[in-house]
């Protein structure tokens, strides 16, 4: 599910690309024993807690239809689909027949009844809104196979959220229904960092459509055929290595300072306590809470928000690299506050390379705040011709992003606006 968070709209989430460009080239460089304990909390586990008696997986080529009130999305649809056919082996394709999973818009203030703090949602057993109502929805643990889904979007959602549901949810209705915050390489992460299927996603949806993993299948069962799986099509995690764990109180807390309805004291409070629980972990999840952190006084206490970005920033660069999506989001917020500070050759130091990896990732929401951010810095050093490209790019992609929606697309530009200090 993706969760809908309270924060800076281009200072927010950001979209992952999909690895992988075939059966056999996704590779993964995590060990294989730590990718098989992940295939196992994805699939025997649900979001709630619930346990998944046996292994859920469709037996049959799986159709996608869209509701008429998307079509304009069918191109996406047809992207994520066949990306999942070339990478994942599974048969699944746009349907207009008898679909198993339903993709479905609902007006906005069901939705917001029905889901307050979800995007969007997927929901098992039933084809529609209707069906949902009467509450024919079995939930995933009491299914012994898939047999059809329906995944409900809200008519309220801009172009980046619809496809980012596309995406995960389309993903989740195959088989791996948890969300797990301990793996950075996921779209099944409610941190909602990757909004597109990745290359790990991939893996894990290839594992579980191998023909050597049968529905209903048992745990242990499942975990060692997974393990030989693994070793064969992902030789580069053949080599020992750390595994992950969740950890229930760090996950509390960081959802209660996401949460835009808490109290801004408690989200705060909320956020130190899950940096504290993070510097014990030692991985992307203090990245994360950091900029939590950060995005929460950065109009108010902006000298609190300053030292969390740039030692988010300085962690993701030791522990996932200069070319990862993590540290391409945190890059745009140190320079955020470098524009701030108007030491504008930094922010130019620090977007060029962020600039790149969110090209290459095909970030519409970050390559508009980037871009944003540059054409503020150019026009400040009297470069107007950079400036004006940027700028020119910047509303381009917040277009894609937000679609025609004015009024979005004005209040991202003003936010990034006003990251600008007035002329003295």
């Amino acid at each position: 599910m993706i969760k809908k968070l309270a924060l800076l709209m281009f200072l927010g989430g950001c979209v992952a690309p999909i690895g992988g460009s075939g059966p056999g080239s996704i590779s993964v460089s995590r060990s294989n024993s730590a990718l098989t304990s992940e295939f196992i909390a994805l699939t025997f586990q649900t979001e709630t807690g619930s346990n998944v008696r046996g292994l859920l997986k469709y037996e049959t080529p799986v159709r996608v239809s869209l509701s008429p009130a998307l079509s304009a999305y069918r191109p996406d649809l047809e992207a994520v689909l066949q990306k999942i056919q070339r990478s994942a082996g599974i048969d699944i394709a746009i349907g207009n027949g008898s679909a198993q999973i339903h993709v479905q818009q609902i007006p906005a203030d069901v939705m917001d009844r029905n889901f307050p703090t979800a995007a969007c949602v997927v929901a098992s057993g039933v084809n529609s809104w209707a069906a949902f109502r009467r509450g024919q929805s079995q939930g995933w643990a009491s299914q012994q196979s898939l047999q059809k889904a329906v995944i409900f979007i809200p008519s309220d959602a801009p172009p980046y959220i619809v496809r980012a549901c596309l995406n995960e949810e389309i993903g989740q209705a195959l088989g791996p229904v948890n969300d797990l915050y301990y793996v950075a390489d996921s779209i099944f992460n409610d941190d909602n960092v990757h909004n597109r299927l990745t290359g790990f996603d991939l893996l894990m949806l290839r594992v579980l459509y191998d023909d050597r993993l049968q529905l209903g299948m048992g745990k242990a069962q499942t975990t060692a055929i997974a393990a030989t799986i693994l070793s064969e099509i992902n030789p580069a995690g053949n080599r020992p290595g750390p595994e992950l764990r969740p950890n229930p109180e760090w996950k509390r807390l960081i959802e209660t300072a996401m949460i835009g309805g808490n109290p801004r004291g408690t989200r705060v409070a909320a956020a130190q306590q899950a940096i504290q629980i993070a510097r014990g972990l030692g991985d992307h999840r203090l990245i994360h809470s950091l900029l939590v952190y950060g995005r929460l006084n950065l109009r108010g206490a902006p000298e609190l928000a300053a030292p969390a970005f740039q030692e988010a920033y300085t962690l993701s660069l030791s522990l996932l690299g200069p070319d990862n999506l993590r540290t391409a989001q945190t890059a745009m917020h140190i320079a955020a506050i470098a524009l701030t500070a108007q030491r504008y050759e930094d922010v130019i130091q620090l977007t060029t390379p962020a600039l790149t990896v969110a090209r290459r990732h095909q970030d519409a929401v970050l390559m508009a705040g980037i871009q944003g951010i540059r054409a503020l810095a150019f026009a400040a050093l009297g470069r107007k011709t950079e400036s004006a490209r940027a700028r020119l790019d910047s509303l381009a992609q917040a277009r894609y992003a937000f679609g025609e929606d004015v009024e979005r697309i004005a209040t991202a530009q003003a936010q990034i606006a006003g990251l600008v200090p007035a002329q003295q």
